[in-house]
């Protein structure tokens, strides 16, 4: 005997019903899952711990500087060594950021980075910006030079209406205009760019920190270290926080006052000069 049409109707009601309860349990289902999701598809959760990022430009040996380690591009240096020591103590992951070196405090007081590690010399101008830590590396200046031109440029004075190199943003632009009387300035943004330019004639001299330099010339052996004294009033290196950010700037003086006491800092700067060596 067949199904009459009222049958019929109450049946497909009761399809209806269980169907829409199935699709309102799925939507349920994928809205809890995605709530508990990182956007990166981590999940969320309080094992995880807070990023501290660190701004630097890792053309800079033995303060930040690139290398291949187990095979995969690691960046490695003093400062890095000393940023990953603030973290480990306020118990934070760090995440490293590599950017153009004159970009750095702008991405600081950005947001971009909580704070900046790269050979930073706080001049007057770098303090109006950002506040600074307690210094935790002193280093003299040089002036590189080509072997061959060794006879031709004995003193500041000789480099006189010829151009001389230096980092765009950094002290060392400060230095080449007083010290470097008549001479012509270059300002390119990457220090590998500079002894480049060095190497092939394109500028006369390099201005940079003696340690920095050593590394160069490692891997330049046409290359050399004028011999003159470049004049400078060491303020030493500081790491640059976003200004009023006292907490971050006191655990960072601490950790300078354990390392430098203790001789952990000799320590971190013999092993990026180690590091460094190709």
């Amino acid at each position: 005997m067949g199904i009459t049409v009222e049958e019929m109707k109450m049946k497909l009601k009761k399809f209806a019903a269980l169907l829409l309860a199935a699709v309102m349990t799925l939507s349920m289902a994928a809205c809890t899952k995605e709530e508990g999701q990182s956007n990166d598809g981590g999940s969320k959760g309080s094992e995880e711990k807070d990023q501290l990022v660190l701004g630097t430009s890792a053309d800079f040996a033995p303060y930040e500087f690139h290398k291949m380690v187990n095979g995969k591009d690691t960046i490695l240096g003093f400062d890095v060594a000393l940023a990953k020591k603030i973290a480990e103590e306020m118990d934070k992951e760090l995440v490293i950021k590599d950017m153009d070196f004159n970009s750095l405090l702008n991405e600081l007081n950005n947001g971009t980075v909580d704070f900046v590690a790269a050979g930073l010399s706080p001049d007057e101008e770098r303090k109006k910006q950002v506040d600074f830590s307690d210094p935790y590396y002193f280093g003299e200046q040089c002036c590189i030079i080509r072997k061959e031109d060794a006879e031709k440029y004995t003193s500041l004075e000789s480099f006189k209406d010829q151009q001389i190199a230096a980092q765009t943003g950094s002290i060392q632009e400060g230095i080449a205009k007083e010290q470097f009387p008549g001479s012509v300035l270059v300002s390119l943004p990457k220090l590998p760019d500079e002894i480049m330019s060095l190497s092939s004639g394109k500028v006369e001299g390099v201005i940079v920190e003696v340690a920095v330099a050593k590394g160069f010339i490692a891997q330049n052996p046409d290359l050399m270290i004028a011999d003159f004294k470049v004049p400078y009033d060491a303020t030493g290196s500081c790491i640059a926080v976003k200004k009023g950010n006292t907490e971050l700037l006191d655990h960072i003086n601490s950790v300078i006052a354990d390392v430098t006491s203790s001789g952990e800092m000799d320590e971190m700067v013999n092993q990026a000069n180690l590091d460094s060596e190709y």
